[in-house]
């Protein structure tokens, strides 16, 4: 060969991607390499070219080279592909490793390879393309890696059975995915259901994988919190992530976890405060900040929201927080601004609740209230929270659709027994017709004390607006 293969994959394994993408451009298009007498070997080439446009982000690109290695490997001649397979079995382990890393040189997995396509059609939010790829991936020769890509290809393409399957696949194999875990809380499987996955065959030393001890409770407790969270007993939630903060503290998932719940029942205050404390910790942090940026707004505290912005921007300006913060920054000064900066946000993610969240609350601003229907039932499809609940109450008053709103506001007291904003929207449905108004206060209902820690003591001006 005019470049050996082995110098492409040190270039990958250097991190060296624009020299690799280079160097390939010289192997796939080498006199040497016969595409009828050597087959296996354009293809391997192919990948590892393919490997460097992947590295570069370059996604379309990969996938096309991809595809014509696969073209090329389905024509190898079958005494080549025999030769090879004793040095694939000799390699199982590199096989194992990350599907999107550099192709062994002397191997070609055809699994792998569509697995690199799939990966490359995710990134570029094709969400159907790649599942029809990994579906194309025999389900015994799907890793780990593989089938958490499928779970959640499988939700994003609302196909909520399959989906679980996968994901319980995951936790079958290792309970410790905790993008499994609280995806199947999202998904409704109870925390019964979710530990009974963990895996209890005794492994060659005998001793269980999962045993229950002092040392792996704490996951049990994780499992509980979210499936608290996920059916909206954020006190329990609350409770149980307060406990495992106590084990692990200053953990900035678990002060992130609470702080989003806190923002969600009206805690804004102490949510402030703990996203703060992730802050001071981890100044970096991308994740939530958009939660962050919407409390700061609600303060107001222009000077905090203006940095956080400013930061933001420094830390990664791709991210679709970024754009939630640029949004919730522009919102008095345009609003039209503001709402392209919150599309782009769900162009970059189109399951970001927060972006749904605020592309709701811009289009009430702008009374606009039936595209703010459509923004907050796409929050409620992915997580259903009390944001989303307030803004479809908003909206269908808005609309004078009383019915509506009352069956919203009615779904969330059912969904929400013990707080007091859910049962606070009934009445608020009530009062804003005037053959209702009687309905909406109850002479014997006893008066909420300030103290009462029923979650929401705090009146947010989201409900404001709606007296």
């Amino acid at each position: 060969m005019d470049v050996p293969k082995e110098q492409l994959t040190t270039l990958l394994d250097h991190g060296l991607y624009s020299s690799a993408q280079m160097l390939g451009c010289f192997a796939v298009s080498s006199t040497s390499i016969s595409p009828e007498t050597s087959p296996h070997l354009k293809a391997e080439s192919l990948v590892l070219y393919g490997d460097s446009l992947f590295r570069e982000k370059e996604y379309s690109r990969a996938i096309q080279i991809y595809k014509q290695a696969l073209q090329y490997h389905k024509i190898t001649p079958k005494q080549n592909a025999a030769a090879s397979l004793t040095i694939r079995s000799s390699l199982s382990a590199a096989n194992r490793s990350s599907s999107t890393g550099p192709l062994n040189p002397s191997a070609l997995n055809e699994n792998e390879v569509k697995f690199k396509i799939a990966t490359c059609h995710n990134s570029l939010n094709e969400n159907r393309a790649a599942l029809a790829e990994m579906e194309g991936i025999p389900s015994k020769s799907r890793n780990l890696e593989m089938n958490l890509m499928m779970a959640k290809l499988y939700r994003n393409s609302r196909h909520t059975r399959a989906a679980i399957g996968c994901f319980k696949e995951c936790l079958r194999n290792c309970p410790y995915i905790l993008d499994a875990i609280i995806a199947l809380a999202e998904l409704g499987v109870s925390a019964k259901d979710i530990i009974s996955l963990f895996p209890q065959t005794p492994n060659r030393s005998g001793r269980p994988p999962f045993d229950y001890s002092d040392s792996s409770r704490w996951l049990l407790r994780y499992v509980e919190a979210q499936c608290c969270v996920a059916s909206n007993d954020y006190k329990g939630g609350l409770e149980l992530f307060s406990e495992l903060l106590q084990r692990f503290p200053n953990n900035i998932h678990i002060l992130l976890e609470m702080a989003k719940v806190k923002a969600v029942i009206g805690k804004n205050d102490e949510a402030i405060l703990d996203f703060e404390k992730v802050r001071s910790i981890d100044p970096h942090l991308v994740t939530y900040m958009d939660e962050y940026a919407m409390l700061l707004k609600l303060k107001p505290d222009n000077f905090k929201l203006n940095k956080l912005v400013h930061d933001l921007l420094n830390i990664d300006p791709t991210r679709p927080e970024v754009f939630v913060a640029l949004s919730v920054l522009w919102e008095k000064k345009d609003e039209r601004g503001a709402l392209s900066y919150v599309e782009k946000s769900l162009r970059i993610d189109e399951r970001h609740v927060a972006g749904y969240i605020m592309k709701g609350n811009l289009f009430l601003s702008m009374n606009r209230p039936e595209a703010a229907v459509i923004a907050y039932r796409g929050a409620q499809e992915l997580r259903p929270d009390l944001r989303s609940y307030q803004g479809l109450v908003r909206s269908y008053l808005a609309l004078s659709k009383i019915k509506e709103a009352l069956y919203v506001a009615r779904e969330a007291m059912k969904a929400m027994p013990q707080s007091a904003k859910a049962l606070k929207l009934v009445g608020d449905v009530h009062a804003s017709s005037s053959s209702g108004r009687e309905k909406g206060v109850d002479p014997d209902a006893p008066e909420e004390d300030e103290d009462n820690e029923a979650d929401d003591t705090e009146v947010d001006p989201d409900d404001a607006d709606i007296l």
